[in-house]
């Protein structure tokens, strides 16, 4: 038996129709009694979310599960990836014993940084809070300035995590540069990377296959 806990991407939500998927594909690996969990990093507030909130919120996750002594493994997508390595690294994923990062966004401070240039930044300050896509509702949502703020002081790349790590992640991904993941992966020990032809979805069925092979295959060396 194994548990699981799927973090969810930025501005999405407990619906990732691709945290769902991969959760049904690996019913019959966590056993019966095995739970997988995608919580509400966002607890319904996405104006007010800061990194800070998070993780503690991801953490709450992992405390959450039954103390039954099984172990779990940590999935992240995205922001969640990111969130679920950082956490990985300074010793706050309890009773985690594998990582599997799905087009982790590392160094995702710089790049918003480069994508809004010192203006937007600088509107997003003074008005305190900036529009931003969320996928859950198909709609644009106010972000506060708070979660900009959070996140610089964060590294653009986690330390060494204790645990094994599988990373799959797409060369034409226009939302996170895959670069990031082989710098990752290369100054680190136990991280396998498996760099595919696709974008920041990874949602094809090929794609789909890999992710939940990685899965099954960290479960088994747990």
């Amino acid at each position: 038996m194994t548990h699981a806990v799927y973090l969810h991407g930025f501005a999405s939500s407990p619906r990732s129709a691709k945290g769902i998927a991969l959760g049904a594909r690996l019913a019959a690996t966590l056993g019966a009694d095995g739970r997988y969990v995608i919580p509400d990093l966002e607890a319904g507030d996405f104006r007010g979310l800061t990194m800070d909130l998070l993780a503690s919120r991801a953490e709450a996750a992992l405390r959450a599960l039954p103390a039954d002594g099984a172990p779990v493994l940590l999935i992240g997508s995205s922001l969640g990836g990111y969130t679920a390595a950082w956490l990985a690294a300074k010793g706050r994923a309890h009773r985690v014993s594998g990582l599997l990062l799905i087009a982790p966004a590392f160094g995702f401070t710089d790049s918003w940084a480069s994508r809004l240039g010192d203006e937007g930044i600088a509107a997003w300050r003074r008005d305190g809070q900036r529009p931003f896509f969320h996928h859950a509702v198909e709609r644009e949502l106010p972000l506060g300035a708070a979660f900009y703020e959070s996140c610089l002081a964060l590294p653009a790349l986690p330390g060494q995590a204790p645990m094994p790590a599988a990373i799959v992640q797409g060369r034409q991904d226009q939302s996170v540069d895959h670069r990031q993941s082989v710098a990752y992966a290369s100054a680190r020990e136990r991280v396998e990377l498996h760099l595919v032809d696709g974008d920041h979805r990874l949602t094809e069925a090929r794609h789909e296959d890999l992710i939940a092979w990685c899965a099954r295959d960290l479960i088994a060396r747990m």
